[in-house]
């Protein structure tokens, strides 16, 4: 199941950022924004570290969900 069908199942409020469904929809969100914007702005290595902080907290997030 993808996070964001998840998310649409459990999403009880319009502004719910607190849970960790939540949560890994957004960073997904992200992610793809920023893997797009690198896939055409390769040298810029300020959004590659912050892309790589997001990957780590999603990694995270993940595991406390499937604990």
């Amino acid at each position: 199941m993808k996070i964001s069908e998840m998310f649409l199942k459990t999403k009880n409020l319009k502004l719910d950022t607190g849970s960790n469904i939540a949560q890994l929809f957004y960073l997904n969100k992200k992610i793809k924004k920023m893997k797009n914007h690198l896939k055409h702005n390769k040298h810029d290595y300020n959004t590659y570290r912050f892309l790589l902080k997001k990957v780590s907290k999603k990694k995270q997030l993940l595991k406390l969900l499937l604990k």
